[in-house]
């Protein structure tokens, strides 16, 4: 080959080099583009004589700089701050409303109590009573305001779920497009390609958790969640949502995989999409059972008190809230192929939790899951016998559970939407004790007789009314004499020093002193005790009883500890997202140390190729002259 062919040779690789540096300087601002080189080797030399004879230059390839290592670790970091990022937003939007003083339970289970405090000290004003009621509709009312802004929280958790969902989805399509095109390019790297679907892949990235395995033929297989493939080579299996297998209107995920369709939500991690399940699962799902619980509580306990009260009527009192006792809720799975029917009540609200739980039959037996931390209660007496866990007791109420059948038990998810008052009239709030207690006029002893307090409902209730009259036969002995359980009760024993505790039908009396034979004491209907509140301050005592947790938080505790962990899962969220997003940061720039464009380094390059575009002109220039003078030489 002549000097031109090797001038020509060079000017040929150097213009390749430059329309490469050019199109570097042109995506300097392109998101994901990768610096190009050409990579430029001699061409194949020729054997003259005794020696080889190099014939120039050519470009073997442009490839880009690229590791694939450094843009997995950003991969992998995007998607955890993305996930933290969407976890810790929503959060903040359930706190909220938590706080807010519009709807907010604080202040309105305050001003319950306050108010039914007001009515205990004139029970016997019917405009007091009045506002003691409006309160209690206002709490009612701000129950429901929570729960529909929570709710409206829910629908919208979910739509944006089958969202994210449908953009994997897409997302996955595209790359395994790109991916035919890249195994259709032949051995020359298609940069531009590559770069694009390493766009698609960080923009799904931004979704959900990816893995991304490369493949001989340049395509990649991409991975979610524990493995499932959404793209396989030239192929792509979609995410799809569908309903929950217990609950219609609560989407599940399913991978539409080569092998079938199956639930993967539980499976799914990182990117908005696993920051939105797990913000439902760990913040949005609890609280909203934490309301319900503490709303239940208010509700069953403040029932049992006020049916131990007499309203302006006369009458025992009734249910002051509606009965919450049966609001659990239990869900059979689609699945299932036995005919079991099993229900949920409420047996005690001190041991609820804010957990949903799965029952199952399986070969071994029944179990219950606890569904927040995964505990599992072996049911040892299920179904013959009712089994109650975390406050909650069980019963197949009709039908037989199949080996492989379950059911989800949502405890008090669903009671705030229950929760309402039970009565209209003010009138019929039970504020007086129902019985009262007094010394026979005639007595000469120093006894004392106490007011006294209601314990419960006897069976029959209306036993709680009956007169009871104590007889004391001598200075250490008394009879009861009257109708109900455990009556007469004759000969009992009595200590003037230590005094007495007399309970029957419901209630307890306490005697002191030194009662004379003959003396007589009575506990009698509270008939006319339109001034009496001593009920209504047993309700209002409510306040502070730690009647939930295990017995030991009250209702406004807590409230205050909902709010408490709300906070702090959206504060612990909002500095993992920020670490994070220092991370992505420094991901990032790891990545353009090594594929991003840098100017000074691109100009000085185009100095260097104009240098030697020039300098292979020279040659192929002196070449040039040198064979007119070699022909002018020949011609003379």
């Amino acid at each position: 080959m002549s000097a031109i062919d090797i001038g020509v040779s060079g000017l040929l690789a150097f213009q390749r080099s430059l329309d490469v540096t050019a199109h570097n300087i042109s995506n300097v601002a392109t998101d994901g583009y990768s610096r190009q080189r050409a990579e430029m080797t001699p061409t194949g030399a020729q054997f003259l004589s005794d020696s080889y004879y190099g014939n120039g230059v050519q470009v073997a390839t442009v490839r880009r700089s690229y590791d694939r290592f450094v843009t997995a670790e950003m991969w992998g970091q995007t998607a955890a701050q993305w996930s933290l990022q969407t976890y810790a937003d929503m959060t903040q939007r359930v706190g909220a409303p938590l706080a807010d003083a519009s709807s907010s339970l604080q202040g309105a289970l305050s001003d319950y109590y306050a108010a039914v405090r007001a009515v205990a000290a004139s029970p016997q004003d019917a405009s007091a009573r009045q506002v003691a009621l409006s309160s209690m509709q206002t709490l009612s009312t701000r129950v429901h305001t929570l729960d529909s802004a929570l709710a409206s929280l829910d629908q919208e958790v979910n739509g944006r779920i089958a969202a994210t969902v449908s953009q994997i989805s897409a997302l996955a399509t595209q790359i395994a497009d790109v991916n035919a095109r890249i195994a259709a390019a032949g051995t020359a790297p298609p940069n531009d390609l590559l770069d694009s679907r390493d766009r698609m892949i960080g923009e799904l990235a931004t979704k959900t958790a990816v893995q991304v395995v490369p493949q001989p033929d340049g395509t990649v297989n991409v991975l979610v969640g524990t493995g499932q493939s959404v793209v396989t080579g030239t192929q792509a299996f979609t995410l799809v949502t569908g309903a929950n297998l217990y609950d219609p209107s609560r989407p599940e995920i399913y991978h539409a995989g080569s092998s079938g369709s199956a639930a993967v939500t539980e499976q799914l991690t990182g990117g908005e999409l696993g920051g939105l399940l797990d913000f439902r699962r760990q913040v949005l799902d609890p609280a909203r059972a934490s309301i319900g619980r503490i709303v239940t509580g208010v509700a069953i306990a403040g029932n049992a008190q006020h049916r131990l009260g007499l309203d302006a009527y006369g009458a025992l009192g009734g249910d002051l809230w509606a009965d919450m006792s049966g609001v659990a809720r239990v869900l059979g799975s689609s699945a299932n192929t036995g005919t079991g029917v099993v229900n949920a009540s409420i047996a005690d609200v001190a041991g609820l939790s804010d957990s949903r739980y799965r029952l199952a039959r399986d070969a071994g037996g029944y179990t219950l899951t606890r569904l927040n931390d995964g505990t599992v209660f072996n049911l040892a007496s299920f179904p013959g016998t009712p089994e109650t866990v975390d406050g909650v007791t069980l019963s197949l109420a009709s039908g037989a559970m199949a080996v492989g059948d379950s059911f989800l038990v949502d405890p008090t998810g669903d009671a705030a939407r229950q929760f309402r008052l039970a009565i209209t009239d003010p009138g019929r709030l039970a504020l007086a004790g129902p019985v009262r207690s007094a010394a026979g006029n005639g007595n000469t002893g120093s006894g004392l007789i106490g007011a006294p307090t209601t314990l419960s409902l006897p069976t029959p209730p209306g036993d709680l009314l009956n007169p009871v009259t104590i007889t004391f036969t001598s200075p250490t002995t008394f009879d009861v004499t009257g109708s109900g359980a455990g009556l007469p009760a004759l000969g009992v024993t009595y200590d003037p020093a230590a005094g007495a505790t007399v309970a029957f039908n419901g209630w307890s009396v306490r005697l002191d002193g030194n009662p004379a034979p003959g003396d007589v004491f009575t506990v009698a209907p509270n008939v006319g005790g339109s001034g009496d509140g001593r009920n209504a301050q047993a309700l209002a005592g409510q306040e502070s009883k730690q009647i939930l947790e295990g017995g030991r938080a009250s209702a406004l505790n807590s409230y205050a500890g909902l709010l408490a962990r709300v906070g702090s899962a959206g504060q612990q969220a909002r500095i993992g997202a920020d670490a994070r997003q220092a991370l992505v940061d420094q991901a990032r720039s790891a990545r353009e140390a090594v594929s991003g464009v840098n100017l000074d380094e691109e100009a000085a390059n185009l100095v260097q190729l104009q240098q030697a575009y020039q300098a292979a002109s020279q040659v192929i220039a002196i070449s040039q002259t040198l064979f007119a003078s070699l022909i002018n030489a020949v011609a003379n």
